[in-house]
C-alpha cells in the first residue's frame, strides 16, 4: 500500500497550467482522430452506390478501421510511456490525412480497406490510447476531469466533423469531401502536436508484454476488457447505421447526419458533468449507471419507426452512455489496477472496444443484408448492449491489484 500524498508532495508540473494546455492538446488529436473516424457513417451510402457494394461489405471498411483504431493501442500505448506521444500524433496524423486522400482516388471497396480501413486505422491507433494516458501522467487532482476534457474532445470531434462532412459530400460529392477533411486534418493535427509534452519525471514502466499479461490474470480486468467489447459492438452498430438507417425512413440526409452530431454533443456534456462527479462519487459506480442507458437507447431507436423527436431522443441518451464509457473507462483503469504502466492497461481495453468495432457493424451490415431492413441489426444492438449492462455490474469498486505488484511483474 502505498502512503497519503500531501500538497508538499506533488511535483510543481502535476495539475499545472502547462498541464491543462497538454491536455488541450490531447483532446485536439483525439477528438480529430475519432471525429475522422466517424465520418464513415455520411459516406457509406455513397460509397456503396458507387462501387456497387452491398451494406455487409461497406461496413467492414469501417470494421477494419474500428478493430486498427482501439486494437493497436496495446502497441501505441506503451510505446507512448517510453518516448511520448507528440511523435505518435505527428506519424498517425500523417497516415489519417493521407489514408482521408488516398480514398478519394479509390476505384474499388477493396482499396477502401487499405486507405480507410488500415490508412485512418492505424493513424487513428497510434492516437486514441496515447492521448488519455499522456494526460493522466500530468495530473494527480484532476485526473478525472483531466481525462473527461481528452474524452471530450471526441465528442467535439463528432460533433463537428459528421455534419461537416455531410454538408461536403452534399456540395461536392464523397471523392472530394475526402480531399477537404484531410486538409482540416492536417491543421488540426499540427495545433495538438504543438501543445502535447511527455509528462516529466514518470516513473519507469515494466516492460509492456510482462505487465500485459500480469493485467490479463487479473479477473476484474478481464470483466472490463469483456464490457468494453460488449458495449463497442452496440455502440458502433449506430454510427455506422443511424445515419443510413434514418435516410431510409424519409429523414433528410443533413438531419440524419446531426443525430451523429448529437451523440457527440450530449457526450461532451456527460463526460464533463460525469467525471466532475468522480471526486465525489465511485468511478465505477458511474460508469455502471452511464452503461445502463444504452439498452434504453436502442429500445428507443427499435420503436422509432422514423419519428425524429424519438431518434433524437435515441442520440443524447446514446450520447450519454458513450460520454460516460469513453470518459470513465480510463480512470476506472487507472483507480483499479493502478497508474504504474497505464499506457499498456488502457491499450488493452482499448483492443476490447476494436474487436467489438469489426463484430459490430460488420455482423450488423451483413444481418441487414440478409433481413433487407433494419429491425434485426437493431434487435442484435439492443442484446448486446443488455448483455453490457449485466457483465458491468460484476466489476469492483476499489483497488484490485497492488501496483508495486504490477510494477514486478
Amino acid at each position: 500500500m502505498t502512503g497519503t500524498t500531501t500538497a508538499t508532495d506533488v511535483p510543481a508540473h502535476l495539475d499545472s497550467g502547462r498541464a491543462w494546455r497538454v491536455a488541450a492538446g490531447a483532446g485536439i488529436a483525439s477528438g480529430t482522430a475519432f471525429g475522422s473516424a466517424y465520418t464513415f457513417g455520411p459516406f457509406s451510402d455513397a460509397m456503396a452506390d458507387d462501387f456497387g457494394s452491398g451494406r455487409g461489405p461497406t461496413a467492414l471498411v469501417f470494421g477494419i478501421t474500428l478493430l486498427l483504431f482501439f486494437g493497436l493501442g496495446i502497441i501505441s500505448g506503451p510505446l507512448a510511456d517510453r518516448v511520448g506521444a507528440r511523435r505518435l500524433v505527428v506519424g498517425g496524423g500523417v497516415l489519417i490525412a493521407s489514408g482521408l486522400a488516398l480514398t478519394s482516388q479509390a476505384g474499388s471497396i477493396y482499396v477502401g480497406y487499405l486507405t480507410i480501413g488500415i490508412g485512418v486505422g492505424v493513424g487513428g491507433g497510434m492516437i486514441a490510447s496515447p492521448m488519455y494516458s499522456t494526460a493522466g501522467g500530468w495530473f494527480l487532482r484532476r485526473r478525472a476531469l483531466a481525462m473527461g476534457l481528452v474524452a471530450s474532445g471526441n465528442g467535439l470531434g463528432t460533433l463537428l466533423l459528421v455534419p461537416f462532412a455531410e454538408s461536403l459530400i452534399d456540395a461536392n460529392g464523397w471523392r472530394s469531401a475526402y480531399l477537404r477533411l484531410a486538409l482540416v486534418d492536417v491543421a488540426l493535427f499540427t495545433v495538438a502536436a504543438l501543445l502535447i509534452a511527455r509528462p516529466p519525471g514518470l516513473v519507469a514502466p515494466p516492460p509492456a508484454i510482462e505487465h500485459m499479461k500480469a493485467i490479463l490474470r487479473i479477473p476484474a480486468f478481464r470483466i472490463m476488457f469483456a464490457t468494453g467489447l460488449l458495449f463497442s459492438i452496440s455502440l458502433f452498430i449506430a454510427f455506422a447505421f443511424i445515419v443510413d438507417f434514418a435516410t431510409e425512413e424519409g429523414i433528410a440526409s443533413d438531419r440524419a447526419a446531426l443525430l451523429v452530431g448529437i451523440i457527440g454533443a450530449t457526450s461532451i456534456i456527460g463526460r464533463l458533468g460525469i467525471t466532475s462527479l468522480s471526486g465525489r462519487l465511485s468511478s465505477v459506480r458511474l460508469l455502471q449507471g452511464c452503461l445502463a442507458a444504452q439498452p434504453v437507447a436502442f429500445l428507443l431507436w427499435l420503436l422509432s419507426d422514423g419519428s425524429y423527436p424519438v431518434l433524437v431522443a435515441f442520440a443524447v441518451t446514446m450520447g450519454i452512455a458513450y460520454g460516460g464509457f469513453v470518459a470513465l473507462g480510463p480512470e476506472v483503469a487507472a483507480v483499479l489496477f493502478g497508474t504504474v504502466g497505464l499506457g499498456s492497461t488502457i491499450g488493452l481495453t482499448f483492443l476490447g472496444a476494436g474487436l467489438g468495432g469489426l463484430l459490430g457493424p460488420t455482423t450488423a451490415g451483413f444481418l441487414a443484408d440478409a433481413s433487407d431492413g433494419q429491425i434485426v441489426p437493431i434487435v442484435f444492438a439492443l442484446t448486446a448492449s443488455v448483455l453490457t449492462v449485466l457483465l458491468a455490474s460484476r466489476l469492483p469498486t476499489r483497488q484490485v491489484v497492488d501496483p508495486a505488484d504490477l510494477g514486478a511483474a
